[in-house]
């Protein structure tokens, strides 16, 4: 060989294309698992955010707020409602659904309400929860 031949051999371009096709592979079965987690991580997310902007609207506006909660097969969503009125419909993304939920959350005027415990899951059994408690009002994810 020459000093100034320049390239890559055979067996250098086979060790990057193996080391390539493993990290695709790792990614291709690692992915789903991670969507599905995600997905259940942000509906909980917004619902508690939800919930906690309606308890606050509560106080501020010194009206009571409604959160009513629709889990009929296929249909899982939750309306947020003002003194009865319509505000916002949020529909939860395909594989998230209610597990176990109240059939609607009240917030009155000074931003008291029943404590109960909301249960979103995912297309793999997994779980979280939004828990409202009965004294003091804290509103936590678990």
């Amino acid at each position: 060989m020459r000093g100034n031949d320049r390239g890559l051999t055979l067996l250098e371009i086979m060790l990057v294309l193996i080391l390539l096709s493993g990290a695709g592979f790792v990614l291709l079965i690692k992915l789903p698992i991670n969507f599905d987690k995600e997905r259940l991580a942000f509906a909980t997310t917004q619902l508690l955010e939800d919930v906690r902007d309606v308890r606050q609207a509560a106080l501020a506006e010194n009206n009571w707020y409604t959160i009513k909660f629709y889990y009929q097969a296929g249909d899982h969503h939750y309306q947020i409602l003002r003194q009865g009125t319509r505000i916002k419909d949020v529909y939860l993304k395909d594989g998230i659904q209610f597990f176990e939920s109240p059939k609607e959350l009240t917030f009155n005027a000074l931003g008291r309400g029943v404590g109960s415990t909301i249960v979103l899951t995912n297309s793999k059994g997994e779980h979280r929860s939004v828990i409202v408690a009965p004294v003091g009002m804290r509103i936590r994810e678990e």
